[in-house]
């Protein structure tokens, strides 16, 4: 949650970025009007760039956005990287939307030089407002002051922590002891200034306190009550540091849900911004791709019907999200009985664990065998993908049966929606073992992004082209 002043914070710092995108955009055009000559094109009227400023702004900011730019941590981070990442992807986005709807006018140099000069604003922009931030943190009017409750270890790190990032503006006022027989020396060199029992005084004197934190361990939250309804009363913000758990790989949450307050733990991100904006990636592409490939799709239904009898698309039950069982759809690439036909066919399985993968099936018909090669076959599961049940990057999806024998921490690759590519198809696919497969598809799931996703989808291209790793 954004406390009050971290909401202004945030607004000035995108409009610090739109700014420096605005200013970045004036150089490029410069820049390639600088270039006509040699070039030997006119760049065209500034004029007729204002839509696609209108765009490309936009979409800049949304980048920056979901690589947690304005988030508490954006300090910690390679500015450098950060401000290539927006500029490699921005470009990347508005090239192929002026290529889906046909706009040759753009002169794609200008989009080009915008993007470095972008990426180069950015990055001096973010270094200011850094050099910024560790001037201001010691000043009331911009920074949030918080008053902690606890002299122990929990207290200890949680200063450390609201330290640790200066862009979420915190300065610390002083640490209360939460019983008299509690020690008084300096918590990490802030001073003790008072007793849990002197909380309501010191927020009725002339000092500033936005928020109190506390930091007590476990066995005294039950004690907090009065504390907390002092703070209400007196409409100060408060927080509570529950740490009962420490997760290893899973994300910690607060909220409220039937009116009641609940802290969990998530194995995947909980952003439900990042998570919405990785859905509409999966229905964006997953419908232009469609509509794209429809040509190849009938000719390959064509060519699996009149090349072997049976079905042209082929269902099997798998186990999804949480273990949610759906009908997943690929090309048909084997004969009519594959399935009955699985036990008689079980000592060329290369796979260990409960995976079944066969070294030159016989069940595969010729058409098969290119749509294995080319992963063609899987095309159809881009239904799949806009019925919600897959996403276009996730773990794969195994058969129920398979799903069923997979135990232990390995579980928490259902964490997450499977996918029609993933790491493990993008590093080898059926030349990598199973415990190896598992490994990739927990890392995946440990470490989601968007930009990983972006990753994984470039790399699919070439895999794709050459077949490799293919079953």
């Amino acid at each position: 949650m954004l406390g009050k002043r971290r909401v202004e914070w945030t607004l000035r710092l995108v409009a610090a970025d739109v700014v420096t995108l605005l200013l970045a955009f004036l150089v490029a055009y410069a820049i390639r009007v600088a270039l006509n000559q040699p070039i030997g094109r006119v760049a065209g009227r500034l004029t007729y760039y204002v839509w696609l400023l209108g765009l490309m702004v936009p979409v800049w900011v949304g980048l920056l956005a979901l690589m947690s730019a304005y988030g508490v941590r954006w300090t910690t981070r390679s500015r450098a990287w950060l401000a290539l990442r927006t500029s490699a992807l921005g470009l990347l986005l508005v090239t192929a939307g002026l290529f889906l709807f046909q706009e040759s006018e753009v002169n794609r140099s200008v989009l080009g030089l915008f993007a470095v000069v972008s990426g180069v604003g950015l990055w001096i922009e973010r270094g200011l407002v850094q050099a910024w931030l560790r001037r201001a943190r010691t000043e009331d009017g911009w920074s949030r002051v918080a008053l902690v409750v606890g002299t122990g270890e929990r207290a200890n790190r949680l200063i450390a922590a609201l330290r640790r990032y200066p862009e979420a503006g915190w300065r610390v006022l002083g640490c209360l002891r939460f019983d008299a027989a509690d020690p008084e020396r300096p918590v990490d060199d802030v001073r003790v200034i008072g007793s849990l029992e002197d909380l309501a005084e010191l927020l009725q004197q002339d000092l500033v306190v936005d928020e109190v934190f506390f930091a007590v361990p476990p066995d005294r939250l039950d004690r907090l009550g009065d504390a907390l309804e002092v703070c209400e009363s007196l409409g100060v913000d408060t927080r509570v540091l529950v740490d009962l758990h420490r997760p290893e790989q899973a994300h910690p949450f607060v909220e409220e849900l039937f009116g009641l307050p609940f802290y969990g733990f998530s194995p995947t991100l909980t952003r439900l911004g990042v998570v919405a904006a990785k859905r509409l990636v999966d229905v964006a592409f997953a419908g232009l791709l469609l509509a794209a490939a429809l040509p190849v799709l009938v000719t390959i239904a064509a060519l699996v019907k009149l090349t072997s009898p049976g079905p042209i698309i082929f269902r099997q039950l798998r186990a999804g999200f949480h273990g949610r069982r759906f009908w997943m759809y690929k090309f048909r690439t084997m004969v009519a009985d594959a399935e009955e036909a699985r036990e008689q066919i079980a000592h060329l399985n290369r796979m260990a664990g409960p995976v079944f993968k066969a070294v030159e099936d016989p069940r595969l018909t010729t058409i098969g065998r290119l749509l294995r090669k080319s992963s063609l076959d899987e095309l159809p599961q881009l239904v799949n993908v806009l019925k919600g049940e897959m996403s276009l990057v996730g773990p794969r999806p195994l058969p129920v049966y398979e799903a069923s024998q997979i135990k232990g921490a390995q579980r928490r690759r259902l964490a997450m929606r499977p996918g029609l590519t993933g790491l493990w198809q993008v590093s080898g696919r059926s030349m990598v073992d199973f415990d190896e497969w598992m490994r990739m598809d927990l890392q995946y799931v440990d470490g989601w992004s968007l930009w990983l996703d972006m990753k994984i989808l470039l790399r699919t291209v070439p895999v794709v082209l050459r077949g490799t790793g293919a079953s």
